[in-house]
């Protein structure tokens, strides 16, 4: 019970580091972003953006986070923002492993049906551009 609450409560502080992330605008603070970004990825998942390919390793410790249900459109929209920041800065390698991890936690399905939100609406319109991108880097 007692891990279980800690996990609750980490999964709580994650929600809003991640918040904060996809806030970030775009070209406006892609530096401030990569910091930000960064910490998360040391602070809940042990890695760096330099080895975000072991995200796409099963590993129960980082999948509870990485895979949460209730984590899941924050931790897309934050991957998608990093590829479109990735992508600015010429890094092609960083934004593929991103992508590949986003592919990843999206092929998880919940089995719960959620009706469409405004979140989901701004993933779409996410997608449509990060796709795009990527679709030019081959």
């Amino acid at each position: 019970m007692i891990k279980q609450d800690f996990i609750s409560k980490y999964i709580q502080e994650l929600n809003k580091t991640l918040a904060r992330i996809i806030s970030l605008e775009v070209g406006n603070s892609d530096d401030g972003f990569l910091i930000i970004f960064n910490q998360m990825l040391q602070s809940y998942y042990k890695v760096d953006d330099n080895n975000l390919a072991i995200l796409l390793e099963e590993n129960e410790e980082r999948d509870q986070f990485l895979l949460a249900d209730e984590l899941k459109k924050k931790n897309i929209l934050t991957f998608m923002k990093a590829i479109r920041v990735y992508l600015n800065q010429g890094n092609n390698d960083k934004a593929k492993a991103s992508y590949a991890v986003l592919k990843r936690i999206e092929s998880i399905n919940s089995g719960i049906f959620q009706f469409p939100t405004e979140e989901d609406n701004l993933i779409a319109k996410e997608r449509k551009v990060v796709e795009e991108k990527m679709k030019n880097i081959g």
